[in-house]
């Protein structure tokens, strides 16, 4: 079954990192990518511009209705995402707890419709 590892953080909290703490923190995103691949578990992954780049589109009697940023203004963003492939619910879990971005922000697991 196909999950979805989305990883939500203060995208402010980059800037405030030395550079020795961001080449770590990119080093630990590609072991963890790399120990995914190595399983046989990953799929896909990306990491995602900032919100600044981002616009919410709503259609609304037939006109889209476009605005700058997110839907909403939370403490964390979606900066992120793996798909993996998992043999169950606990095995998704255990390769989620793996990912960095639950070290320093909140990671979403979200299985997806296998009828798509």
């Amino acid at each position: 079954m196909k999950y979805m590892v989305l990883i939500f953080a203060d995208e402010n909290g980059w800037a405030a990192m030395t550079p020795e703490e961001q080449t770590q923190a990119y080093g630990a995103y590609v072991a963890y990518g790399e120990a995914l691949q190595k399983a046989g578990k990953f799929i896909q992954g990306h990491e995602l511009q900032p919100t600044a780049t981002a616009k919410t589109i709503a259609v609304r009697d037939g006109a889209a209705k476009v605005v700058d940023g997110p839907y909403v203004d939370i403490k964390e963003q979606l900066g992120g995402y793996y798909l993996i492939e998992a043999t169950d619910e606990a095995d998704a879990i255990h390769w989620a707890s793996q990912c960095p971005g639950a070290l320093h922000g909140t990671v979403e697991l979200r299985p997806c419709m296998e009828s798509m």
